[in-house]
């Protein structure tokens, strides 16, 4: 049978405990390392985790799936897979047992601590010890996998919730057909700008544009319709102002993402609804995840959000090459017929040339291309890489035959260093105005200060976000990085002057938890347009929080 383990049971195991095996009740507990140690999950959560726990100067202060590595004067003691049942909140005093056998599958474990009990230690106090001391690790910085290699690179141990706090989540439901996920991200923005007498001249004095604002706020429900192959499902709202001009009425919330997506073979999936096309890196990451606060102005002017269609994507060679493609036409959410809209193809390949052995070092490419068969008409426009403010550089609308986009990618990473650079190269078919030929490109890169490794997900060929190894109130400082960003996109070309720009960012960003982010960028903008070279310098702070 199984059952619900609660901290009742504790003290009275611990009562049990001392009661029974008396040997080493009242030592003090030193400073150790407990490895192999399963913690016993509750509520929803059935399955235990294997870990290690941390304990120095009488207090809890790391529970982590990775390999702890010891100090010189700590005990490393092997748990065996025992499973552990107790408090572990990091910073307390240290109040748990370890049992030999798993008491959610035998009552009996509990009730005869005598037998099963190798360790238990309550408010400090050594209780129980029968664990061997192991010998502790190397006294060389190594990979994950424990080998040396020419770039040292000790990943920080990433801590897990403790069995106290891994409860079901308040904000998800679970069901026999259907299980869901409530969401929501809310990002604030505050800005200072510095023009020089140019950039006034192109663009007026931006002042106005100098305050706090709500750069966004998202929120929806996701999850999964529970077939043998599961199908995922997608609402997201949206709020956001500069998306609309702040002139104007915002009383009404829109539709950002609404999508079903459909196992449809081994390692294939079809999805259907409003969703990103798949196009490049930037636009599959989120803009959370990328090295400054908005995505680079190549990608905003030429390169869209999302759209309404279809899009089919799956994986090769074991995952090291991912494709995907797709069809859009916005004329369900527009007025007009299928051939009055603007129809979009959309394909992208990307491939892993090189991977170690342990993958904390990649090589990464991708090709992406898109066809627009421009039956609406052309306009590319951007603002100078931030969430308020006026068009920079803008093509103004005008009529064309087609449109065909490619996007070169690369990225790097290794442990905690990533870098990434995309170049987009726009051919217009246009005669009216020339045929232009419109193109840009960034150089981004990140260093986590903080030694965390952003992760790459092969399905889709994309890096993801600065995991936080040990949040604030896990007693860590939070995830910390550094990022740079060099963009630069040329609109003006044929009869068209849209005008030039360049764009250098530096950022520095803090994950307190991974449900808060606080980050600062400072950027320097030249632009090239009405005939005019301008300056602007502009810093800019956001605080985003998320409930996910």
């Amino acid at each position: 049978m199984r059952v619900d383990a609660r901290n009742f049971v504790l003290s009275t195991a611990l009562i049990l405990a001392a009661t029974l095996v008396p040997q080493a009740y009242g030592a003090e507990i030193p400073d150790l390392i407990i490895r192999n140690v399963h913690i016993i999950g509750t509520g929803s959560q059935t399955e235990h985790t294997l870990a290690n726990v941390q304990v120095v100067g009488n207090k809890i202060r790391l529970v982590s799936r990775d390999r702890i590595p010891a100090q010189s004067n700590m005990q490393v003691l092997d748990a065996k897979n025992g499973y552990l049942l107790g408090n572990l909140t990091v910073g307390s005093a240290p109040r748990f047992m370890i049992l030999s056998d798993d008491p959610t599958a035998d009552l009996n474990v509990l009730l005869d601590t005598k037998q099963f009990a190798v360790f238990a230690v309550d408010d400090g106090q050594l209780v129980v010890n029968k664990l061997q001391q192991v010998l502790g690790d190397p006294d060389y910085p190594s990979t994950r996998l424990g080998r040396p290699r020419w770039l040292s690179y000790q990943p920080p141990q990433f801590a897990i919730p403790t069995s106290v706090e891994a409860a079901q989540k308040w904000n998800g439901f679970r069901t026999k057909y259907v299980n869901g996920l409530f969401f929501s991200a809310l990002a604030l923005d505050r800005q200072w700008i510095s023009q020089d007498d140019e950039s006034r001249t192109q663009f007026g004095d931006l002042g106005d544009f100098e305050r706090g604002t709500i750069r966004a706020w998202r929120f929806g429900l996701a999850g999964t319709v529970n077939f043998d192959n599961p199908w995922m499902y997608n609402v997201t709202f949206t709020w956001n102002p500069f998306d609309r001009g702040f002139d104007e009425e915002l009383n009404e919330f829109q539709f950002l993402d609404y999508a079903l997506s459909i196992p449809a073979g081994e390692n294939v999936t079809v999805s259907v609804g409003n969703i990103k096309e798949p196009i490049n890196m930037e636009r599959t990451m989120s803009l959370l995840d990328l090295a400054a606060h908005e995505r680079s102005a190549t990608a905003d002017a030429m390169l869209p959000t999302r759209s309404f269609g279809v899009a089919i994507n799956g994986t090769a060679a074991n995952q090291r090459v991912s494709w995907a493609g797709g069809v859009f036409n916005d004329w369900l959410v527009d007025s007009g017929s299928l051939g009055d809209n603007t129809t979009v193809t959309v394909g992208r390949v990307t491939w892993l040339p090189f991977l170690s052995e342990d993958q904390s070092n990649l090589f990464h490419l991708g090709l992406g291309m898109r066809y627009s068969d421009a039956e609406e008409g052309l306009q590319y426009s951007s603002r100078p890489e931030m969430g308020n403010a006026p068009k920079f550089v803008d093509t103004g609308f005008f009529d064309a035959e087609s449109s065909t986009l490619y996007n070169l990618e690369a990225g790097w990473r290794s442990g905690p260093y990533w870098l990434l650079t995309e170049y987009t190269d726009n051919n217009v078919e246009a005669p009216a105005v020339g045929n232009p030929r419109f193109k840009g490109y960034h150089i981004s890169g990140t260093w986590s200060l903080s030694g965390e490794m952003r992760p790459y997900r092969k399905p889709s060929g994309a890096f993801l976000g600065l995991p936080v190894a040990q949040n604030v109130n896990q007693g860590g400082w939070g995830a910390w990085e550094l990022g740079l960003r060099f963009s630069s996109i040329d609109l003006t070309d044929g009869d068209i002057e849209g005008g030039e720009m360049d764009i250098a960012t530096a950022q520095v960003a803090w994950w307190a938890t991974r449900n808060m982010l606080v980050s600062l960028n400072y950027r320097r903008t030249w632009t090239d347009r009405f005939d005019i070279d301008g300056q602007m310098d502009a810093v800019s702070m956001r605080v985003a929080l998320f409930l996910q």
